[in-house]
C-alpha cells in the first residue's frame, strides 16, 4: 500500500541510487569530474519539466543551478543525445517497476472485484531519424509512417494502482508486448476495448478465473440457446423492449459462452452519436514547435489535414443502442451497475489528455530527434511521479481530481527536486505536497486546465475517485 515513506523512498530510488548505478552503463556518464552525471541531468530534466512543460535549455540550467549544479546553457544542450535518451529510458523501466496504490476506502462497486483495471494507450509521432529505434505505424504523413511510439497505461480503478507506461512500436498491436503479458490478479475486472480481445482470450481470462467487460463489435455474430445464428444488428433489432440481458455464445466454432447487456439511448442521444460518427475533424499540429514559430507564421494561413470519419451502415444502426459483452454473472452485476463501470473506462482517456494537456508528452521545442525521445522519457518519468504523490490522499477524494493534484505537483516540482537531492528531508517535503493537494490550493490559473477526472453518478459508487 502506498504511504509518504514508500513514494519518498521509490522517487529517491530511482532518480538518485538507480541514476547513479546506470549512468556508465549506459554510456552518458564516462569521467567522474562530469558535474550534469547521472542523478542531477535526471532531475533537472524530470522536475524541470514537471514544472515547465515547455522548458528551455536556460531554464533547465536554473533547475540545474538549484541542486547546485553550476553549467552553461551551452553545457546543458550538449548532454543531450542517444546515451540520455538511454539513461532516461532505463529509469522509466525501473519506475514502472515501482508498485504503489491507495490507502483510501473501496467503493462498494468496485470493492467486488480484485481490482477494476483499465487499460488503453496512445501514439506519439516521432521525427524519421529514429525509425531504427522506433518504427512507424503508417498513417498520411511521412513522419507518422516512419517513426512513431505506442505508450500503455493500465489503471487500477479501485486503489489508483498504476502498471506502465509500457512502450512499444507504433506498428506494434495493442494485444501484444509487456502491456499484454502483464499478468491480472484472479477475480479482478478487466475493463477495456475490442481491441485488446480474441474470443481465445476472452475463453483464457475466463479460465484463469478474471472477469472482463467491453463494448461489442458491430460484426459481432451471436448464437442464441436454440443454435440460430444472429449478426448483432439483426438480433437488437428483433427485441421489443428497451433493454437486454440475456446469455448467448460467439463464434461458429469457439462457441464462447457470454452476457450480452444492451439498452436502448434516446433519440436525441442517438442522433448525436450519429453526428459524432460522421463529423470531420481537424487535425492539430503536434510535435516539434520551434521557438518563434507562431511569430513567422502569423498571418499565414496554416494548413491543417482535416479528417473525415467513414462509419459503416451497420455500426451507425447500432448507435441506438449501448452494448456490452462480459463474462460477469447477473446476480454479481446488474444491466445499470455494467453500465456504470463502461463509463468508468472514461478514466484512462482523462489520464491521456492530462498527461498531453497540462505534461506536454507530445509536444516540445527543439528538432533533434534524441533530444526529442529524452524529453518524452522525462515527461513520462515525471507524470509516473505525479502520479504516486496523489495516490497518497487525492485518488478518492471528489473535490481532489487528479488535473488539481498535477496542477499542485507541478507547482512543487522545484521544492521536490531539493528534496529528492537531499538538500530537505525527502518525506517532508512529500507530506507537504500531499497536504497541499489535500487543502486544495491554488497554483497557476493562467495555465490551461483540462477537465476534471470526473465522478460517475450511480449511488453504489458512494465516495467517488480520482
Amino acid at each position: 500500500m502506498s504511504s509518504i515513506s514508500q513514494v519518498a523512498q521509490a522517487m529517491q530510488h530511482v532518480l538518485t541510487t538507480q541514476a547513479k548505478h546506470i549512468e556508465r552503463e549506459t554510456g552518458f556518464v564516462q569521467r567522474s569530474t562530469v558535474q550534469l552525471d547521472g542523478p542531477t541531468f535526471a532531475q533537472m530534466t524530470v522536475f524541470g519539466w514537471m514544472d515547465n512543460p515547455e522548458a528551455s535549455y536556460p531554464q533547465l540550467r536554473h533547475v540545474a543551478a538549484s541542486l547546485d549544479v553550476s553549467v552553461s546553457t551551452q553545457a546543458v544542450e550538449q548532454r543531450f543525445g542517444a546515451p540520455s535518451a538511454a539513461l532516461l529510458r532505463e529509469l522509466l523501466q525501473e519506475a514502472v517497476g515501482e508498485v504503489l496504490c491507495s490507502e483510501a476506502n473501496v467503493p462498494e462497486l468496485l470493492g467486488r472485484f480484485n481490482g477494476v483495471y483499465v487499460q488503453d494507450g496512445t501514439i506519439i509521432s516521432l521525427p524519421p531519424e529514429l525509425k531504427a529505434e522506433w518504427r512507424g505505424c503508417g498513417g498520411s504523413t511521412p513522419e507518422a509512417g516512419q517513426s512513431s511510439l505506442r505508450v500503455q497505461v493500465r489503471l487500477d480503478l479501485a486503489q489508483g494502482g498504476m502498471q506502465g507506461p509500457w512502450l512499444q512500436e507504433g506498428r506494434a498491436a495493442e494485444r501484444s508486448g509487456e502491456a499484454h503479458e502483464a499478468p491480472l490478479p484472479e477475480g479482478c475486472l478487466y475493463n477495456v476495448d475490442g481491441g485488446y480481445f480474441t474470443l481465445a482470450e476472452m475463453r483464457a481470462h475466463g479460465q484463469a478465473g478474471c472477469y472482463w467487460l467491453t463494448a461489442a463489435k458491430a460484426g459481432t455474430l451471436l448464437i442464441d440457446e436454440r443454435g440460430q445464428c444472429w449478426d448483432l444488428v439483426s438480433f437488437l433489432q428483433a427485441q421489443s423492449g428497451d433493454e437486454v440481458d440475456v446469455q448467448l455464445y460467439l463464434g461458429k466454432r469457439e462457441r464462447l459462452a457470454v452476457r450480452l447487456i444492451a439498452k436502448r439511448v434516446s433519440a436525441q442521444q442517438a442522433k448525436q452519436r450519429r453526428a459524432s460518427a460522421t463529423r470531420s475533424r481537424e487535425g492539430k499540429p503536434k510535435g516539434v514547435q520551434r521557438p518563434n514559430e507562431r511569430k513567422r507564421l502569423a498571418g499565414d494561413k496554416r494548413q491543417r489535414q482535416r479528417k473525415q470519419r467513414k462509419t459503416g451502415q451497420a455500426r451507425l444502426q447500432l448507435l441506438d443502442w449501448t452494448i456490452l459483452l462480459t463474462n460477469v454473472p447477473q446476480d454479481r452485476l446488474s444491466v445499470d451497475e455494467a453500465l456504470v463501470l463502461a463509463r468508468c473506462r472514461w478514466q484512462i482517456e482523462l489520464c491521456w489528455k492530462v498527461w498531453k494537456q497540462l505534461g506536454k508528452l507530445d509536444t516540445w521545442r527543439s528538432a533533434k530527434p534524441y533530444r526529442i525521445l529524452t524529453e518524452i522519457y522525462a515527461k513520462l518519468l515525471g507524470s509516473v511521479i505525479t502520479h504516486w504523490v496523489t495516490l497518497i490522499e487525492c485518488w478518492q477524494a471528489p473535490n481532489r481530481s487528479l488535473v488539481k493534484a498535477r496542477q499542485v505537483v507541478q507547482w512543487m516540482a522545484p521544492v521536490l527536486a531539493l528534496a529528492v537531492a537531499g538538500v530537505v528531508p525527502l518525506e517532508t517535503m512529500v507530506q507537504r505536497t500531499s497536504h497541499s493537494m489535500a487543502s486544495g490550493c491554488t497554483v497557476n490559473a493562467r495555465r490551461k486546465k483540462p477537465a476534471a477526472y470526473q465522478l460517475v453518478d450511480h449511488p453504489k459508487l458512494i465516495r467517488g475517485f480520482g
